[in-house]
């Protein structure tokens, strides 16, 4: 296994949500996660939350991202983070889509990725990576979405 994949080789992965889909690539090590993934114009996640930090830069678009009791609008050149287990959702209000490129530490995929590639130099083994699941909570963490300044477009 290369230290390097060329991203043009690899396969994406189209996750389903409750709402929507986006598009991914992972690729993992045995300490984290390194996840590519476009969100289209409309998209919107169910709150949830994981027993992993995930450090986020957004490459292109614009986003709402809900941790909490707290939102914000983040936009291309942004960086955020969301902690371990807080609950936390996106929503892109527009129909232009997001690009995301997402780190996750302890390393965490979910079963919906089907095509991670592991950066592993001669000889290094890869590590089983531990059973982290998205639990999906209460919709009504939702109700902090009418305090947005704008209204979906």
């Amino acid at each position: 296994m290369p230290l390097y994949v060329k991203g043009a080789e690899m396969k994406s992965d189209t996750v389903t949500t409750q709402y929507t889909q986006m598009s991914t690539k992972l690729v993992r090590g045995n300490e984290s996660t390194l996840m590519l993934a476009t969100r289209p114009g409309g998209y919107h996640s169910r709150p949830h939350k994981h027993d992993t930090e995930q450090m986020n830069y957004v490459i292109d678009g614009e986003i709402w991202v809900f941790v909490e009791d707290q939102f914000f609008l983040v936009k291309a050149g942004d960086f955020y983070r969301i902690p371990r287990n807080a609950v936390h959702w996106g929503w892109i209000t527009s129909d232009q889509p997001c690009t995301i490129l997402e780190v996750f530490a302890p390393a965490y995929v979910s079963s919906a990725h089907h095509n991670v590639a592991g950066l592993f130099g001669d000889g290094e083994q890869p590590r089983p990576i531990p059973d982290i699941e998205t639990e999906y909570v209460s919709d009504e963490y939702r109700k902090i979405e009418r305090q947005l300044p704008i209204q979906k477009t």
